[in-house]
């Protein structure tokens, strides 16, 4: 069917809502919550995110529509950043206010150089603990189901990147901050680790995200903006494929390369001959995208070079026109 769809016109193809909208997600519902809100709007396309809110934060949701589902794992959103309020003095089982309170200590003496002194630990690569309830999987349970039966295992720390950590307030008890990370850190972790630190112990108050990778917060819709004028805004708000799969390089191939590549085959082409910047992709295994002749719809493909002979493979096709 894919094969078909090249060999039509593009009078003759249907168009459906492709790309990804950027929605500002209130407190109080989850991202599941706003994914099921806006599939009812834009059915029958497909619905899905790039990285979950926990229900008690707010802010910067990456929607992905229509094709967009099935290029997630290619869009630019590795660096994330928040601004959150941490509670020094008070810790929860959960490392957050929605968690019963298992210690309490004075934070009323801690000045701002002991907490600069603090935060600076935790800028560059560091050593993370996951927090127990969080919906990563440990033998294919998620850690909150277990931690719910009381069953807290062994956690390994993992590698996470902070880029920033910088200070915007501290009145007791509240500490705000504002951090900038690599996808997979743990804003509550980051919060029990500091207040662990400082001897008093600490836990999350208040989270909101502001960026996730080029995408920033005051470019979002508001679910009352959605709910009010549906599909229209949508529509208006959406970001396409071209735009969101920006950062990597276009590769311009024949027409019947990318018949090729659309139906499953490979393409092989001398180094010399590509269209492209090959000099900032050296290495192998680098991703590309290329274009369809009728429509938005593309193809990544992964090249490959050996002996002077570079092997184009095609690694996902984004199909954004069908049949009617």
């Amino acid at each position: 069917m894919q094969g078909a769809v090249l060999a039509r016109e593009p009078r003759r193809l249907r168009r459906h809502m492709n790309g990804i909208l950027l929605v500002d997600k209130p407190t109080g519902c989850t991202s599941h919550d706003v994914v099921r809100r806006i599939k009812k709007i834009v059915r029958p396309a497909k619905v899905g995110h790039t990285g979950t809110l926990d229900p008690a934060a707010s802010g910067l949701l990456i929607v992905a529509i229509g094709a967009a589902t099935r290029a997630i794992q290619f869009l630019d959103d590795t660096r994330k950043t928040y601004e959150m309020t941490i509670r020094l003095g008070e810790e929860t089982d959960t490392w957050d206010k929605e968690g019963k309170v298992i210690a309490e200590a004075d934070a009323s003496h801690l000045s701002l150089d002991r907490i600069q002194q603090a935060l600076a630990k935790y800028i560059g690569v560091v050593r993370q603990t996951p927090p127990h309830f969080s919906a990563l999987k440990k033998n294919g349970t998620p850690l909150y189901k277990l931690a719910r039966k009381g069953v807290f295992p062994d956690l390994e720390p993992r590698e996470v990147e902070i880029s920033s950590l910088e200070l915007i307030a501290w009145t007791h008890p509240f500490l705000e901050v504002r951090m900038s990370c690599s996808r997979g850190a743990y804003a509550r972790s980051v919060a029990h680790d500091i207040g662990k630190d400082l001897g008093v112990g600490g836990r999350l108050e208040l989270l909101r995200r502001t960026h996730s990778g080029p995408y920033d917060v005051k470019d979002a819709l508001s679910m009352d903006d959605i709910a009010a004028m549906g599909k229209a805004i949508v529509a208006e708000k959406l970001i396409s494929l071209r735009q969101a799969l920006a950062h990597i390089p276009t590769l311009s191939l024949t027409r019947s390369e990318i018949e090729r590549l659309v139906n499953g085959s490979i393409v092989l082409r001398q180094k010399g001959e590509l269209d492209l910047a090959l000099e900032h992709h050296e290495r192998s295994g680098s991703l590309f995208k290329t274009f369809t002749p009728f429509d938005d719809s593309l193809i990544i493909v992964v090249v490959e070079e050996r002996n002077g002979v570079a092997t184009i493979t095609p690694k996902k096709v984004l199909i954004s026109a069908v049949r009617p």
